[in-house]
């Protein structure tokens, strides 16, 4: 499943930049929140959320590019798409590390 993307050294180093701008917003989120009252609940859907809707998504999407013949199209809506993930993440950190 996750040949494809080990196999395009683009979409490959797309996924990395987007799990690690990921991973920074959930520790910064987590460090806050772990500072005031934590609540399990909160911390668990900081965790979740964003591989089922930012992680998983790429995910498919890659799958999907064994359907394009041409693998352009898909090219450039997972690189839309993981530059939009990278975006929202670092906006996500800037207001958490601003709180």
């Amino acid at each position: 499943m996750l040949g494809i993307i080990a196999s395009h050294e683009g979409m490959l180093v797309a996924m990395w930049v987007v799990m690690v701008a990921i991973g920074l917003e959930i520790v910064v989120y987590l460090a806050t929140r772990l500072r005031r009252k934590a609540d399990i609940g909160e911390m668990a859907e900081a965790v979740t959320r964003p591989v089922l809707f930012d992680i998983f998504p790429l995910i498919i999407l890659s799958m999907l590019r064994a359907i394009d013949g041409t693998h352009i199209l898909l090219l450039i809506w997972y690189y839309v798409a993981a530059v939009l993930i990278i975006i929202r993440a670092l906006l996500r950190l800037s207001a958490n590390l601003r709180r």
